[in-house]
């Protein structure tokens, strides 16, 4: 784990290294008040940490605290967008599916670095959510995406909620939006959610399925500026389409449940994934925290056919005209 030791991110870092009595998988890690979250599979169960951020952020010596989850998937930490922090003392909110009964399940955890044993990880919650079917959940969901060109299908990874777990305090209210793959005419779709949360639990104020046609759309990742704007960006395949990098949005104002901008090519891919059916593991959708308006979208394409020859692309954009009063799409 590495903490920059100034606002250069390619200057020095503080670097930590924590240890495991597992071999852990599929990390995910977020930024909270007290602490640094993170996620784990340890193939057979799933573990959260925390990691001492006040003591990281100044290159002092740090611990973690570790704890099982008992949940069916892998969870995802709640991460930090914005100016305004979480009320003091808010638990950092875990979030995992639960396809058995159309459901998310949840977890408050609470860490407290002077006393371990006051330390709170709650039993998990059901939150209920408009019925889903997991993507390719009747086949193989680990062989489920098409490409052209090759009979090699990829993972829809739609067996996790996808990172970023993105928290906004408003002031007036606190959002939560993530999403993960389902199915959907033609092909699959992105399932994406915004959370409220009330009294420090969360509540559906949206959720809907992006599928604007047929095709395969899958590792999405959102996030929201200080409009309160939605950014949703993802890959897309079929097979007459090598995988692309596309995005979508919505206004604060817009009508709910809705992706209302025009589905945009951020970079149409010029060659399939052969021998491998992983295609990554989650993409990213940051918020920049100098105009906290401008998103910046990280995914990868192939440039050619093959496998291990996979590109990064980075897109940055706006929804509204929180910055210089000139809407974008």
């Amino acid at each position: 784990m590495a903490v920059s030791t100034t606002e250069d991110a390619t200057g020095e870092y503080y670097r930590y290294d924590f240890g495991y009595q597992h071999f852990i998988d599929h990390p995910k890690v977020s930024v909270w008040p007290d602490a640094y979250y993170a996620a784990f599979t340890g193939g057979t169960f799933f573990e959260a940490c925390a990691w001492d951020r006040n003591r990281m952020l100044r290159g002092a010596d740090a611990d973690q605290q570790c704890y099982t989850i008992p949940s069916p998937t892998i969870p995802l930490p709640t991460d930090l967008d914005g100016t305004t922090p979480p009320p003091q003392g808010e638990p950092n909110l875990l979030i995992a599916l639960n396809p058995a009964y159309n459901s998310l399940q949840y977890w408050r955890f609470h860490v407290d670095w002077a006393d371990q044993t006051r330390t709170t990880v709650t039993s998990p919650r059901e939150l209920r959510v408009a019925p889903y079917t997991p993507a390719c959940a009747s086949t193989d969901p680990t062989r489920c995406v098409p490409q052209a060109g090759t009979t090699q299908k990829l993972d829809s990874l739609s067996y996790s909620v996808m990172y970023r777990l993105a928290y906004r305090n408003f002031g007036d209210h606190q959002t939560l939006v993530f999403n993960h793959a389902v199915d959907a005419p033609g092909g699959i779709g992105v399932r994406w959610y915004e959370l409220w949360l009330d009294r420090g639990r969360p509540v559906v104020h949206q959720q809907s399925t992006y599928a604007p046609g047929p095709g395969y759309r899958w590792m999405g990742s959102a996030a929201q500026d200080k409009e309160g704007d939605i950014a949703l960006g993802y890959s897309s395949s079929s097979s007459q389409d090598h995988p692309s990098i596309r995005v979508t949005g919505r206004l604060a104002h817009d009508p709910r449940n809705v992706m209302t901008f025009r589905e945009t090519t951020v970079w149409t891919g010029t060659g399939s994934q052969t021998g491998s059916n992983r295609w990554g593991d989650y993409t990213s959708m940051a918020i920049d925290p100098m105009d906290d308006c401008t998103f910046w979208y990280t995914n990868q394409y192939q440039p050619a056919d093959g496998t291990g020859n996979w590109n990064t692309r980075i897109a940055s954009f706006q929804l509204s005209d929180c910055c210089d009063h000139h809407r974008h799409g």
